[in-house]
This record gives structure tokens, C-alpha cells and sequence, in this order.
């Protein structure tokens, strides 16, 4: 079964809970479909870090990645296979890095400052950027500062997650900065 079955299935049964337009069938079809195939790409990437020996850190690795990137926004993929290849360069690279190169503490204030630099820059880097308001914008940028110090306080503290944390971090906020016409479009 196809996940497009699956999110209309999904909207066949809500209308019949309570009735929608047909666009916001669409929408919501369209969500559906986008919340189910990051699931599984998510799921499929736990399922290799577990498998290696690595689900403890997978995890670590994809919450941090996926906890900024929700605020921050990013580049995106130009397909669905794209982005699973570059989810997966980033859980590759998170852990690989994590293994071989170890992020002292002291650079944990340079990486801070220039990461909060780029989001209050680049924050947020979405394809839907003209649904947003001023507002919206300014929150997106606080959620990430927020969601930024509180990795980097917890990568501080515990020095056995720092690469898992860091890694990612790193990768997402570098997704801020290039500008295409996919992350740009309407962008102020």
C-alpha cells in the first residue's frame, strides 16, 4: 500500500468524522503524505543504527538533527529519495564524526555563536516562507535559538553526547545557508 493510499484512506475517514472542503482534503492528503514518508525514512534510519550497534546514538543523532531543523528550516531535497539519501549523509556523517573526531569543549562557544549568527540570518529557510508572517518569522528564529542552547547546554554537560549533538547541528544550520529557488521563493 502506497502512501498516498494510505493519506487518502486517512481523509476518506475524516470526512466521514466531520466533513472538509475539497481543499482542505488536499492539504491535509498532502500533510498526511508528508508526515508518513518522513516517519518511515526516520524509522528506516533507526532500524540501520540499531542493526550496527548504534540505536542509542541514532536516536541522540536524529532528535537533534530533527529538533532544530522543525524551527530552522533548511535546503531541501528535490525529491522524496533525495532527502532519505540526505537524512542518511547526516546520520552517517553525525556518527562517523561522533567516532573519529572529538569536539572539545572550547569550541563549543565558536560554533555557538556562529551558528546563532546564521539563524538569525537565514531563520526560517522554508518553501512555504510567503505563509509567514513577520511574527511567524521572529518566533521560528527565537524556537531555534532556543532549541540550539538548550543541545549546546546539554553537549556541554555531557560530554559522551557532544559529537551525536553537535554533529548534526552543524549539518543542519550549514542547510541555512544556500540559497536556491526551492528555499528562497517569496523569501523577504
Amino acid at each position: 500500500m502506497s502512501i498516498s493510499r494510505i493519506a487518502v484512506g486517512f481523509c476518506d475517514w475524516l470526512n466521514k468524522v466531520s466533513p472538509k472542503s475539497q481543499e482542505e482534503n488536499k492539504v491535509i492528503q498532502y500533510g498526511m503524505e508528508l508526515l508518513l514518508d518522513n516517519v518511515i525514512k526516520l524509522i528506516i534510519i533507526f532500524l540501520i543504527g540499531v542493526v550496527l550497534g548504534k540505536g542509542f546514538e541514532t536516536l541522540v543523532v536524529l532528535s537533534a538533527f530533527c529538533g532544530l531543523r522543525l524551527q530552522a528550516g533548511g535546503i531541501h531535497a528535490k525529491t522524496g529519495l533525495g532527502c532519505g539519501f540526505s537524512m542518511m549523509l547526516v546520520w552517517a556523517l553525525s556518527i562517523l564524526g561522533d567516532v573519529f573526531f572529538e569536539i572539545k569543549v572550547l569550541l563549543l562557544p565558536f560554533i555557538y555563536i556562529v551558528s546563532v549568527i546564521i539563524i538569525v540570518c537565514c531563520v526560517p529557510r522554508t518553501i512555504n516562507i510567503e505563509h509567514f508572517s513577520s511574527q511567524d518569522k521572529l518566533i521560528k528564529k527565537i524556537h531555534s535559538i532556543i532549541a540550539l542552547t538548550l543541545m549546546m547546554g546539554i553537549a556541554y554537560l555531557n560530554p559522551t553526547l557532544r559529537g551525536l549533538i553537535i554533529y548534526p547541528v552543524i549539518l543542519e544550520v550549514l542547510t541555512l545557508l544556500p540559497k536556491n529557488k526551492i528555499n528562497v521563493k517569496g523569501e523577504n
